[in-house]
């Protein structure tokens, strides 16, 4: 299945690739984590990709870091994939990525833009082994402290249990996923399931490969929220993944230390100074203390189902 697009800046110059789907709304955010891709890696092997189904703002980030921007055109799509307030078509651009450009990458690393980039080698992951998976991904936050559970879209879908990753960070063989008809059956499988399809693309992804994927450190997709904030001091993460409605970059919560929102202060006051407003400031520990209290009693009573995690992994390169 092929979606017609067209490139709007940069061409690809190497086989393998990271992307990123954005609209107008989360393309300052979106262009916050590859200025940070952009400048650890300035002999980088890869192209930095951006997709959306919408035109995009225009940046001098683009051309400094020889970005490539890609609009899909999603009209006339030929299933009916279910939809509402908060998520619409453009949710599902990632399943398509590897199918526009089955012809250029071998290799696609996606990642969703609310993602802070720590460290990590990018050209190794994109090079590693893949045992012969068309995905390779980190477990889901709900089934790291329960592996063994049902996940709850599963559940409703009428799916047994199986392992199950968080869409958020997905290395992609190219060239395995088209031969598996990965976008294919999970469009399919989406129009289905219909309004069943809980997590809209992830749900659809999961739901198609049923376990079958290769499962990677948790380091490459740290889902940071109020439930593992402590525990990430655990783990020497790579890529934080800022997941639910609360982020660094708007919202009072009081869970993102300096470490976090300082690094957006300055790319935001620099690029899009009137989206400082909306950047919070810290811990501010004095006044939302109360919060932390509850959110170490969480920690307390889930230290054990969480941080056996550490030691399935020895290095970055581990797998399970």
């Amino acid at each position: 299945m092929t979606r017609a697009f067209t490139t709007i800046r940069g061409r690809a110059t190497h086989r393998h690739a990271i992307y990123l789907c954005c609209d107008a709304r989360f393309f300052p955010y979106a262009l916050f984590l590859i200025d940070q891709i952009a400048t650890r890696n300035p002999g980088r092997d890869f192209d930095l990709v951006l997709m959306s189904s919408t035109p995009l703002p225009t940046h001098p980030l683009l051309e400094t870091h020889d970005v490539r921007v890609v609009q899909i055109d999603l009209n006339g799509l030929d299933v009916n994939l279910p939809v509402d307030a908060r998520i619409s078509l453009a949710s599902y651009l990632r399943i398509f990525g590897p199918g526009i450009f089955t012809e250029e990458y071998d290799r696609l690393l996606y990642l969703d833009a609310d993602i802070f980039y720590q460290r990590g080698d990018l050209s190794k992951l994109l090079r590693r082994d893949m045992q012969g998976f068309a995905i390779a991904g980190v477990r889901d936050m709900p089934q790291m402290r329960k592996p063994w559970r049902v996940p709850g879209d599963f559940k409703v879908m009428g799916l047994p249990q199986a392992k199950y990753f968080n869409a958020g960070v997905m290395l992609i063989d190219v060239p395995q996923w088209q031969s598996d008809r990965i976008e294919t059956r999970a469009l399919e499988f989406a129009a289905k399931v219909g309004d069943k399809l809980e997590y809209h693309d992830q749900s659809a992804l999961n739901g198609t490969v049923q376990g079958q994927w290769l499962e990677m450190n948790p380091v490459w997709n740290f889902t940071y929220s109020h439930q593992t904030m402590y525990f990430a001091g655990m783990f020497d993460v790579c890529l934080y993944h800022f997941v639910g409605r609360r982020k660094p970059f708007f919202g009072s919560y009081g869970g993102f230390p300096l470490r976090f929102t300082e690094p957006y202060r300055r790319f935001l006051a620099t690029h899009y100074p009137e989206a400082m407003p909306a950047v919070q400031n810290g811990l501010e520990i004095d006044r939302k203390w109360h919060l932390h209290v509850g959110v170490l009693l969480f920690h307390m009573f889930y230290v054990r189902r969480y941080l056996k995690f550490e030691g399935y992994f020895r290095d970055d390169w581990d797998t399970l």
